[in-house]
């Protein structure tokens, strides 16, 4: 037996707050009386003008002892099933709802990038009659101004390159597309960065691979489109993700705007016959690489050589003349030289090396680096037309020599004309 002695000072007549002490004081000591398995006496006296005198003592010996565990409630298997079910479920659903609306038209109008709609707009172009038709990576899309060339060239130019993304998950899928709905061309000219002729530009990893997924579950068939997401499931999530935030980012955006009434600098790019400056301003310096000299070899000497030459079987009978092209990149470059020795007669063009400010960032031009790069393939294709006159029917552009005007003559031969 334990007993607990507990007093305090009140007034001769002990107020309501004198009961509600006496009540904690007798919950703490069940508490202490359920930790120590003991049977505990508590005296609770209170202090008055006159001396102490007991005024309550409860024998709680009786009371029931209590347990200060948690509280924990049976569930039913079922109830375990359900959850596990919910957990389950959820996920599965809402990657195939993102995947679906990333490859619907809302989307595309309303989360997608410049980028994206400059790529899925090649899809809907028909009857078009192109004398020369550009085809590349983004290096083309931002680098060769279609407007420019046919007004240095006098050929009609339609430019349907795409981003690196999507060729790398797509292949050549807009250009056979482009070639079956559109006159042939004569020309056809490939462009890519020199990244492209590597063995690399294959691989999803280095890509913003969801760009190329887009369009083959827009315009791919569906035993295609099946079998892209069955056989990567990882990437398939992650384009479920990539669908969710790019619209999420969207709702930002036009909530911004109707606050701000600022639209973000991307909103007013214009894309052209599928040319685009993308924003920013010219770049002073090189991002630093590692150089990749000691990765020159047989092996990617020979990847390029490959490419070019199933470009050449593949689509030599779509143009009179055909082209492979590498991009221009930043003489600041440190993998320049390597590249520069590895493409050496391999393309129809020579590696050239352009100041860094033409460039917003490694491989994309400003406004004065598209025309210094148009300019140059102008050359090459003006040289192509003069070497081929069968291809050549572009009418001549006349040149202004001199011009004519009316003098009214002078005064004093009016006169002398006038006596005659």
């Amino acid at each position: 037996m334990i007993e607990v002695l507990c007093s305090f000072a009140v007034n001769p007549k002990p107020s309501p707050g004198v009961h509600s002490t006496i009540s904690f004081l007798i919950s703490l000591t069940l508490d202490y009386r359920s930790r120590r398995k003991q049977n505990t006496r508590v005296l609770v006296i209170a202090s008055t003008s006159t001396p102490l005198v007991p005024v309550s003592a409860i024998q709680i010996d009786s009371l029931p002892v209590f347990d200060p565990s948690p509280v924990v409630f049976e569930l039913s298997r079922w109830s375990y099933v359900q959850y596990c079910l919910l957990v389950l479920l959820l996920p599965m659903l809402a990657i195939p709802a993102c995947i679906t609306f990333g490859a619907s038209d809302f989307f595309l109008h309303h989360g997608a990038s410049v980028w994206v709609k400059a790529n899925d707009a090649v899809f809907s172009m028909h009857n078009r009659d192109c004398d020369v038709l550009i085809f590349g990576d983004s290096t083309a899309m931002t680098g060769i101004d279609p407007d420019l060339l046919t007004a240095l060239t006098g050929f009609r130019v339609c430019n349907i390159a795409v981003t690196n993304a999507v060729l790398a998950v797509t292949g050549t899928l807009t250009l056979d597309r482009f070639l079956a709905a559109n006159a042939k061309p004569r020309i056809l000219l490939f462009q890519l960065s020199p990244d492209g002729f590597e063995p690399s530009r294959e691989a999803w990893h280095s890509t913003i691979y969801a760009e190329g997924m887009l369009e083959v579950l827009r315009h791919g068939d569906r035993a295609a489109s099946r079998l892209l997401l069955l056989s990567h499931p990882r990437e398939s999530a992650a384009f479920a993700g990539y669908a969710a935030g790019f619209g999420a980012w969207y709702v930002l955006r036009q909530a911004w705007f109707h606050v701000t009434h600022n639209r973000p600098e991307e909103d007013t790019i214009l894309v052209r016959n599928g040319f685009f400056t993308p924003p920013g301003p010219a770049r002073t310096s090189c991002t630093p690489l590692d150089t990749r000299v000691s990765l020159i070899g047989q092996q990617s000497s020979s990847f390029s050589r490959d490419l070019i030459s199933s470009f050449q079987s593949r689509y030599a009978h779509q143009a009179s003349v055909l082209l492979v092209n590498v991009a221009p990149i930043p003489a600041c470059d440190g993998n320049l030289a390597a590249y520069q020795t590895e493409l050496h007669g391999v393309t129809s063009n020579s590696l050239q090396a352009l100041p860094i400010t033409l460039f917003n960032d490694d491989r994309h031009y400003t406004a004065n680096g598209s025309r210094v790069v148009s300019s140059a393939i102008a050359g090459e294709l003006n040289t192509v037309a003069n070497r081929t006159p069968a291809l050549d029917d572009r009418l001549p552009v006349s040149q202004t020599v001199a011009m004519l005007h009316h003098i009214p003559p002078p005064s004093s031969y009016r006169q002398f004309g006038n006596k005659h």
